[in-house]
């Protein structure tokens, strides 16, 4: 059992005219919000004990109204690291050692996805950080209609998943990593620097393998980091245009009779 933790901070203002809202985590998609979708994911997997959801503050009251109560509520940050550092010091000392944090905007996460995540991540339990990655036939087998991001690696194609296992004393040091990145973001020289000359040929060839890429990662962060293969390709089927709210809509409603 692990706490996990929903950044749910995300605005998205496409989505207004749409569902009513600019906040992700409270958009319909069929008869609930997305938020409603992920925390019953999360439940219903058997594996976590506790839920911080971190949201904007204008969005805490309704949250706070009709969420049910044994579900923790903080103030979301202005990033990842310093949301995950707030959702902790919510849970206390008594959090367990490693977070399982989830974006707000995976409506069709699964908690089959979550527990077989979270399982293949405690065969191996001498990583910090655990992230999911998705083969494209997955994706493609799962969603043939959405349009997802890909990298081609040595090891095949795959795209990100958006949420993460991460130890809990990390997480401190995850601050000053994060403003490093945030530094070079607008500039790709020096995000090429930072990444090694030898890295990003690699990539560009095709030749970088999982391994290259967790290793180069693990350098970089000094955390040892894994990358998660998964087939559950709800972990990366994020709601980020009208085409995806769309598409979820017409999923939810077609397997809402169905088991999850």
């Amino acid at each position: 059992m692990v706490d996990a933790f929903i950044s749910a901070g995300g605005l998205s203002p496409w989505l207004k005219p749409l569902t009513g809202t600019e906040h992700r985590c409270l958009a319909p998609v069929g008869d609930k919000r997305i938020i409603d979708y992920i925390i019953d994911a999360l439940q219903q997997s058997g594996c976590i004990r506790r839920i911080v959801i971190a949201a904007r503050q204008e969005a805490l009251p309704e949250l706070r109204a009709t969420l049910p109560k044994d579900i923790l509520l903080c103030e979301a940050e202005g990033d990842l690291p310093a949301t995950a550092l707030a959702a902790a010091k919510v849970l206390g000392e008594d959090s367990t050692e490693k977070l399982l944090g989830v974006c707000d905007d995976i409506p069709l996460l699964t908690p089959t996805a979550v527990r077989n995540f979270l399982a293949a991540c405690a065969e191996q339990p001498q990583y910090e950080l655990y992230y999911p990655i998705i083969p494209k036939d997955a994706c493609l087998a799962a969603f043939p209609a959405a349009q997802r991001t890909y990298g081609k690696l040595a090891d095949g194609v795959f795209t990100g998943g958006n949420m993460m296992l991460m130890a809990k004393r990390i997480m401190p040091q995850g601050q000053q990593v994060a403003r490093e990145i945030f530094a070079r973001r607008k500039s790709p020289l020096q995000l090429c620097n930072w990444l090694g000359w030898s890295f990003i040929i690699k990539l560009l060839l095709h030749r970088l393998t999982i391994a290259d890429a967790e290793k180069r990662t693990s350098e970089l962060l000094h955390i040892k980091c894994k990358a998660i293969i998964t087939r559950h390709a709800g972990v990366g089927m994020d709601i980020d245009k009208p085409a995806d709210l769309q598409l979820a809509a017409q999923y939810v409603t077609k397997h809402e009779s169905s088991p999850r």
